[in-house]
């Protein structure tokens, strides 16, 4: 593929001229079918090879080590988002975008996402950071991610399969039900069973949400409501969606959604 004749210089540039954009996978309420929130997922448009998702895009960041300078745009421009929807008139639902660890050690974490929230006069409360693997054990990372809740900013994490450290669950306000375990969920009484029982127990002696990623059947949906967890998101909604048709399902409610429009 001409693809893999890209080099990380080359996406270090695109993020430097502006050239990504952001789309978003509705996080859906499985029994109403309303909007209930989003996570942002960085695309590229290239003139050449067209749309680059982050399959490619990973390794680029991984070789060139410019996870800072990514996450800045990738903050920078949700927030962005957030405050268009806002004067749009549009209720902003929660939405949510990665950080990569190497960014969270960084010393100035904190004060890059403050800064770009204060910039664009962006709802903070809407903004959740999914914190990578290793946050709860690591003191670097779980006191960037303390400093970043103090803002105001909503703390997501996906490392609550393990009971051991379900006593952290209360520094965060959503725990996610991630791939595999989610996509695994097609029976009551399987190991996936046992896990989601543990993360949704968590939940709700803390007060937080439970959002289940990668279902795609409505099979691992039922299996997934059965044992509490109610908030999905994945293919069975469909493909990541722009901002303004973001907007458009949340008016509709995203079960409204043509089957084949979600192929």
């Amino acid at each position: 593929m001409a693809i893999v004749r890209l080099r990380p210089a080359d996406l270090k540039r695109a993020i430097a001229d502006g050239m990504l954009t952001l789309q978003y996978q509705p996080q859906v309420h499985a029994p109403t079918g309303k909007l209930v929130g989003a996570e942002a997922f960085v695309r590229w448009p290239h003139p050449a090879y067209g749309m680059i998702g982050p399959s490619d895009i990973i390794p680029l960041i991984e070789q060139g080590g410019f996870h800072i300078d990514f996450d800045r745009w990738v903050v920078t421009a949700l927030c962005e988002q957030i405050r268009r929807w806002e004067l749009e008139g549009f209720d902003v639902p929660i939405v949510a975008a990665n950080v990569w660890a190497q960014t969270l050690r960084s010393p100035g974490a904190v004060e890059m996402i403050r800064d770009a929230v204060i910039a664009t006069d962006a709802r903070v409360d809407v903004l959740e950071i999914e914190c990578p693997r290793g946050t709860v054990g690591d003191k670097a990372l779980a006191g960037a991610a303390r400093k970043l809740r103090a803002l105001g900013a909503r703390l997501a994490s996906e490392e609550f399969g393990d009971p051991a450290i379900a006593a952290a669950a209360k520094d965060f306000d959503t725990l996610k039900i991630g791939y595999p375990v989610a996509r695994e969920m097609t029976a009551a009484g399987s190991a996936s069973a046992a896990i989601v029982t543990a993360i949704v127990a968590a939940a709700r002696k803390v007060g937080a949400r439970v959002v289940a990623d990668s279902v795609e059947s409505p099979e691992q949906e039922d299996a997934l409501g059965a044992l509490g967890c109610e908030v999905v998101q994945g293919y069975l909604y469909g493909p990541e969606v722009s901002a303004a048709e973001l907007k458009q399902l949340a008016a509709v409610g995203a079960k409204a959604r043509p089957i084949e429009e979600q192929g």
